[in-house]
């Protein structure tokens, strides 16, 4: 047996290739390109037995080492770090570390588990729509920053300043002056040519609001300018959203185990269930217990002891993204599994704060995705509340949902 470790980087590769015996036969570059992924393949198919380690879980050189059917390991990077026998970053060093580890059994080098072609897209396009999500913010923390510099009435008359309605309202009316100028019947006529659906609710809401008096800047054009220019960027972002919403739904909806995902409650709506296939993947064997899921999640907290010392905190190491969508999921199911609802009002009674009983609940749902994902069976949430009664605990609290009304 060989084992290869390759510490990954933008433009080389540093890789150090040993024996059984941990001796190193050799410590080499390859180029980020096919000619030295080729360079590589013709090193490697020379050995009759070779197991690859490597620092990081995507990228074209992993791609192209799964696709030549290696034996492909990983190790991220913060492992690597804390066994270094020395504070000093050295890329030979960690390519003889990784195959080192490897060699070794190390439990944190974990075999990669190859995700379906729909699992893969579906996971870029998340990462896209989160990249969205913060330009998107970015310039609208731009904007409402120069509307407070000269046109704070601006910021209150529609829910969120990057509204589409809100925006064409600023670029119709780009200073204070000239909203001031506007009629009733100037305004009422302005939001019926933009269709804006509740303007029998909000007109004389936005009536009353421009006619409170407001300051004036002894200079705006430079603000004017700034907010022109932003808003036709945030008004593409805006378009883009939301055809890569409809674009994810569809991939997602491609998937084998779609209708396993909304089976859950709270996953119909956009990009719930998309999200938590994207994160939690579908290689099973990915998960080999429910509380690995958990911790990869992040939801289960770390238990530290030190002789009598015992202390519960939150888990830092963990995939945020996955946080993020199984912290979602939680909140959205509360609105319709009772049993959901009942658990949260639980921790909440226990003094938890909102963040760690929607997390507590967030660890329930792992165990439960985690057990039903391997059983390949779809959620019945009358199946489940049963479950809990039959251990004596809370059903539901407020109104029950359709799966449980249908049940009794």
């Amino acid at each position: 047996m060989h084992y290869l470790g390759i510490d990954w980087a933008t433009e080389k590769h540093d890789l150090c290739l040993t024996d059984e015996d941990g001796r190193i036969i050799s410590q080499f570059q390859i180029t980020h390109d096919m000619q030295g992924f080729e360079a590589l393949h013709d090193i490697l198919k020379l050995l009759s037995d070779v197991r690859i380690n490597i620092e990081r879980g995507d990228g074209l050189l992993v791609d192209w080492l799964v696709q030549q059917g290696y034996d492909l390991y990983i190790t991220p990077p913060h492992v690597l770090a804390y066994r270094r026998p020395t504070r000093v970053k050295d890329d030979k060093g960690d390519a003889f570390l990784l195959a080192y580890l490897l060699r070794l059994n190390d439990p944190d080098c974990r075999p990669y588990n190859a995700q379906s072609e729909i699992v893969m897209h579906l996971k870029q396009l998340a990462r896209t729509y989160d990249r969205l999500l913060i330009e998107q913010r970015r310039l609208a923390n731009q904007m409402i920053m120069s509307l407070r510099q000269y046109y704070p009435v601006a910021l209150n008359l529609f829910t969120k300043p990057n509204l589409l309605i809100a925006m064409a309202f600023i670029e119709a009316f780009p200073t204070p002056a000239q909203a001031e100028a506007l009629t009733y019947e100037g305004l009422e006529q302005f939001l019926r040519s933009q269709r804006y659906i509740p303007i029998d609710k909000q007109l004389d809401v936005i009536w009353e609001r421009l006619q409170v008096p407001m300051p004036h800047a002894t200079v705006e054009a430079g603000y004017v300018e700034h907010v022109l220019m932003l808003i036709p960027l945030l008004r593409t972002l805006h378009h883009q959203k939301q055809a890569l919403i409809k674009k994810i739904n569809k991939v997602f909806r491609s998937h084998p185990e779609a209708d396993w995902w909304l089976s859950f409650p709270g996953t119909k709506g956009p990009l719930t269930a998309a999200f938590m296939l994207a994160w939690v993947g579908d290689a099973r064997s990915r998960f080999l217990t429910a509380n690995s899921l958990q911790a990869y999640a992040g939801t289960v907290p770390v238990t530290r002891r030190s002789g009598k010392s015992r202390s519960v905190q939150f888990r830092k190491a963990c995939s945020h993204p996955t946080r993020r969508a199984a912290d979602n999921f939680a909140r959205q199911s509360r609105r319709y599994s009772g049993w959901a609802r009942a658990y949260y009002n639980e921790q909440l009674a226990k003094g938890k704060s909102r963040a760690r009983a929607n997390r507590d609940l967030a660890n329930r749902w792992m165990n439960i995705i985690w057990t039903l994902w391997q059983r390949r069976e779809l959620y019945d949430e009358a199946t489940h509340v049963a479950n809990r009664a039959r251990k004596g605990q809370k059903a539901a609290a407020g109104p029950v949902t359709e799966a449980v009304q249908q049940a009794s």
